[in-house]
């Protein structure tokens, strides 16, 4: 599946070392005000930390080559292109017949029958570019209706982030261990603010099971709590239950948010809490055992190449486009969002 959506719908394509990638997003309505500016600042945020992330030195230019004319979308599907200017798929030519341990090659061999050595094809980070580009269109959609998503690392390379200190020393450990080969993952934290309550719908469209799908579908997503998450296992239900109060204006609120804003798979109106656990980098610098698949055998390889030493600085915009696209096509489907045009700015 390269699609994803169903009233907005975004189709992602291209490789990581291939000439270029890009999306279309179809489904978004008509009059929503697009520019280049809107599409640049969110490519800005591929890799927002150049020591850590990936030294690929990619520019990210890009065209919207449909669905906006004259500055508005115009309801057709909005097609966007992002060119690769520095794909160096040389620099991964020593693996071309080993399967990296902890990466998709091993997967990708049995399903489609062949590995992508250059750097792992739509398994690569790389993929996600695209999505932060259809990520500016959603952004764009919730904003209209007063909807906000903030995200934040909460932990990385087993250090807790709790202030610019933390944040720190924990940059700093990932550092150290990185320049060592090796890599370390981390946390983020997800708030989604001003949802209405009773987004989302029950059994098998369920809020966090469609927004569970979104973030394991970001590569190197590896656990997904909503709420105080995990906790419950440990907690009585009198203690986890938000109790129920109404205000002066009739509205109906919960006292405490340990549901992280969702019951039954419906919206409560509270922000909605959302933490991603993020794996370490899978391809390291230092010597592993491999398989090589020509010689058929056992090997010990030191893989090179350009590769984050912890990404996990990558996440966030990632995670906020699909939390957005989530939530897009939920309110399109509540009928809060229209599904033709947009109201224009009064």
């Amino acid at each position: 599946m390269n699609s994803f959506g169903r009233v907005f719908r975004i189709t992602t394509w291209g490789e990581s070392h291939g000439p270029a990638l890009g999306v279309v997003i179809d489904g978004c309505p008509a009059r929503l005000p697009v520019d280049d500016n809107d599409i640049f600042n969110r490519l800005k945020l591929d890799v927002p930390d150049q020591e850590l992330g990936t030294p690929r030195g990619e520019k990210n230019r890009f065209q919207i080559l449909s669905g906006v004319f004259d500055g508005m979308t115009i309801g057709t599907p909005i097609s966007i292109i992002i060119w690769n200017n520095d794909a160096r798929p040389e620099s991964y030519s020593g693996g071309r017949d080993t399967l990296r341990p902890g990466h998709a090659d091993y997967t990708w061999l049995k399903r489609f029958g062949h590995t992508d050595w250059r750097g792992g094809s739509r398994a690569s980070g790389r993929e996600c570019i695209a999505r932060l580009a259809a990520g500016a269109i959603a952004l764009k959609i919730l904003e209209k209706f007063g909807v906000s998503i903030k995200s934040r690392i909460i932990e990385m390379a087993g250090i807790e982030v709790t202030d610019a200190k933390s944040m720190e020393n924990a940059r700093d450990k990932a550092l150290e261990i990185g320049k060592t080969g090796d890599s370390t993952g981390g946390a983020v934290e997800l708030i989604i603010s001003g949802l209405p309550a009773g987004t989302g719908s029950p059994v098998f469209a369920k809020l966090h099971a469609d927004l569970s799908s979104a973030m394991f579908s970001i590569g190197g997503i590896k656990a997904v709590q909503f709420g105080v998450g995990t906790e419950v296992s440990a907690m009585k239900g009198s203690e986890l239950n938000d109790s129920f109060d109404i205000d002066k204006d009739g509205e109906i609120f919960t006292e405490t948010n340990s549901c992280g804003g969702i019951l039954g798979g419906i919206s409560t109106g509270d922000d909605l809490t959302i933490k991603l656990s993020v794996k370490p980098t899978p391809t390291v610098l230092i010597p592993q055992k491999t398989v090589d698949i020509r010689e058929k055998k056992q090997k010990t390889v030191k893989y090179s190449g350009r590769f984050d030493m912890n990404f996990v600085p990558r996440i966030p915009p990632v995670a906020e486009s699909m939390t957005a696209f989530v939530l897009v096509d939920h309110l399109m489907l509540s009928g809060i969002i229209p599904t033709t045009k947009l109201q224009p700015e009064s």
